[in-house]
């Protein structure tokens, strides 16, 4: 409680911040030294990371089915087969899932060392500001008290939510008179609704407030580059494969550092995947939050702004190892706090090296939606 009591503090103390006003780092031209403003830099962000482009709808609603529809395929092709098949290597037995994750980890590798000479993207290997800043943002150059501005905004969005939970027992009670006033709702998914409100009440509330202290942030695709448009089955199938694989590799590690952990369950998340009575739908009602609200909130709050606001501090690689740590602890599980870690600075990694917040957004959807699967089809 100390510890809640002390972020909200330091952050709610700070005065809303206005980034247009100061410049930032960026990739200059031999003819242009200055720094730009943060209007500039998304005027000159590539056009793969921009907005949208004006193509015509249906071409695009099409192309999106079909990326869908590929991802979807591939994504029940994981769950169904490999995850639940294994080979025999190095006197122990391997699933599928991780030999095929680290396949794709090594064809990324592969394909950039024929490409640039070095399986590594220059963001990682190289300690030049400005292959970082082509990247994502880089706010080393901020003046000190808009530094403390955006940690201060990091801290709020990183432990408002563990303060809402005093609100359960409020919005439980709502949700009882609603039933009584005839809201279709039974027992089985009095938690799923619960959990839903609640969460929807935190999402709102806190981008909104990211919203009004960092007025750029939704706008001109500096901070939140989205792209639906084009190809993204690809990135998003390779990166959740990938995720399982750390994931696999990594929670043994765990294990064996801090044996006296036992492994604990996904908390929440396990128990609205399994309601009472199995009932299909308390199931999807409890899996609107993990599936839909928490991958598009944490992604914003992780990997658009705590880990772009990190490098008003630290450089771009640290930043992604760092936001990953934060996202590992901020779900309040210690035996899982390593691997988290190790997930969520890979999703990080996803989001800069491809430039589209889109991609660990779909990639974590499908990480939480495994295991509603699983449990509707007894997995």
């Amino acid at each position: 409680m100390i510890f809640l009591a002390c972020g909200f503090a330091f952050a709610l103390v700070l005065p809303p911040l206005a980034l247009p006003a100061r410049p930032l780092a960026r990739p200059m031209s031999a003819t242009c030294r200055a720094p730009l403003p943060l209007a500039a830099l998304a005027e000159e962000v590539p056009a793969e990371h921009g907005p949208e482009s004006s193509a015509p709808l249906l071409p695009a609603l099409l192309r999106c089915a079909v990326e869908a529809s590929a991802c979807l395929a591939g994504y029940l092709v994981h769950v169904l087969v490999l995850s639940r098949r294994a080979l025999p290597l190095l006197g122990r037995r391997v699933g599928l899932d991780t030999i095929v994750g680290l396949g794709v980890l090594a064809m990324v590798a592969q394909r950039g060392t024929a490409r640039t000479g070095h399986p590594l993207p220059a963001w990682v290997r190289s300690d030049s500001r400005e292959e970082e800043a082509r990247s994502m943002l880089d706010l080393r150059a901020l003046p000190q008290r808009e530094k403390l501005a955006l940690l201060g905004t990091a801290t709020l969005l990183l432990v408002a939510p563990i303060a809402f939970a005093f609100l359960s027992p409020l919005l439980e009670a709502l949700l009882y008179v609603f039933a009584a006033l005839g809201l279709p709702m039974g027992e089985a998914s009095l938690l799923g609704a619960r959990v839903l409100l609640e969460q929807a009440v935190v999402y709102v509330v806190l981008l909104k407030l990211l919203a009004s202290r960092h007025a750029p942030f939704f706008r001109d695709g500096a901070w939140v580059r989205w792209r639906w448009r084009g190809a993204w089955a690809a990135p998003v199938l390779g990166g959740y494969a990938a995720s399982v694989a750390l994931f696999n590799l990594v929670e043994p590690l765990n294990q064996a550092l801090w044996p006296h952990l036992e492994y604990m369950q996904e908390g929440m998340v396990a128990k609205l995947a399994n309601p009472p009575g199995k009932s299909l739908s308390a199931l999807l009602v409890g899996s609107l939050t993990p599936c839909v609200g928490a991958p598009l909130y944490e992604e914003v709050q992780s990997r658009a702004f705590i880990l772009q606001a990190l490098t008003a501090v630290v450089p771009l690689r640290a930043a992604v190892v760092l936001s990953g740590v934060l996202f590992g602890i901020q779900h309040l599980q210690l035996g899982l706090a390593l691997p988290l870690s190790v997930t969520g600075a890979f999703w990080g990694a996803l989001y800069v090296q491809s430039g589209n917040l889109l991609v660990p957004v779909l990639v974590h959807a499908l990480w939480n939606a495994r295991i509603f699967l699983g449990s509707y089809l007894g997995l």
